[in-house]
């Protein structure tokens, strides 16, 4: 199930995708899911029948399907963002351009830094390169969105506090990065300046289908730069799985609907690793496409 939010000639509506089609699933549930805040999960996990019912008919009453103009996020309600660092690959290759090795303490447990959330932007919006950078970068990231509140979830069961997954860009100063790690503080103004969101999120029980053997999931992510194909991976290369990264996150601390628990950059999956002799660091005109075969597009334009 692929639900999102977007612009209509009728306002802002929460949708959901079926064979190409948008509709109105706040009609379909009968609430009101634009101002439901965090009760946006809650009601849609409740009303999942009826949806299911709803897109069974095959034949759908055309009163309820929209036409969007432009996306907003794909959820009304964000509470706190946790950005891990789960690709091996993206770790070893970033490590390597500042010539170190990965730390052995990576493989102990998936390390993650809290980003903002005041400067979040939906699908083909304008990003704004920071005055304070030259070395402005993109990560292509999928995100598991937390859908009930938990503590200490153990991995098992970590999966039904998800309620959906979403691809992510976290944009990075990279020059401004590189000073602040020297600090020792980790990453803070390098990155929270500008996080963006894909079209609509991918219900965990879709997404459940294409998990691999190991629990991890099998789908292919690409990045287009200015129109020529930059990167390709898989995101059954992560490391650390969801499972691992949400039960870690919730040691310890309640999780609750409206967290977002990003994946960290897949492998190969921003100009750092390549190196900025590739393509240039990104500068405004710059046209940045992220897709994937299951969890859909994001799109991006620097200004």
């Amino acid at each position: 199930m692929k639900i999102g939010r977007a612009i209509t000639d009728d306002g802002p509506k929460t949708v959901i995708l079926h064979e190409s089609r948008y509709y109105d699933l706040s009609e379909i549930t009968g609430q009101d899911l634009e101002n439901a805040g965090p009760s946006f999960f809650y009601i849609i996990q409740k009303n999942m029948e009826k949806i299911k019912d709803f897109l069974a008919q095959g034949k759908h009453e055309s009163l309820l399907e929209v036409a969007p103009k432009s996306f907003l996020l794909p959820i009304p309600h964000v509470n706190q963002i946790r950005d891990f660092y789960a690709f091996e690959e993206h770790v070893r290759n970033a490590r390597a351009r500042r010539g170190s090795d990965i730390p052995k303490e990576w493989y102990e447990f998936p390390a993650y830094y809290y980003s903002g959330n005041s400067s979040l932007y939906p699908s083909d919006a304008g990003i704004p390169k920071p005055e304070f950078t030259s070395e402005l970068d993109f990560e292509i990231e999928l995100a598991a969105i937390i859908g009930k509140e938990g503590r200490n979830i153990g991995k098992a069961e970590a999966w039904d506090f998800i309620f959906g997954f979403v691809l992510m860009s976290d944009w990075s100063a990279r020059d401004q990065q590189r000073k602040e790690m020297a600090i020792g503080l980790g990453p803070s103004k390098s990155k929270d300046f500008a996080t963006s969101f894909g079209r609509y999120l991918v219900t965990a029980e879709e997404a459940s289908s294409i998990l691999d053997t190991q629990g991890k999931l099998n789908s292919e992510v690409w990045v287009n730069l200015n129109g020529s194909e930059f990167m390709r991976n898989n995101l059954s290369t992560m490391h650390w799985s969801f499972p691992d990264l949400v039960s870690w996150a919730s040691s310890e601390v309640t999780l609750r609907p409206g967290d977002i628990i990003m994946s960290g950059t897949v492998g190969n999956g921003c100009i750092l690793e390549h190196g900025p002799e590739k393509t240039g660091w990104l500068k405004p005109g710059d046209i940045v496409r992220f897709g994937s075969d299951f969890f859909g597009e994001l799109g991006a334009n620097i200004i």
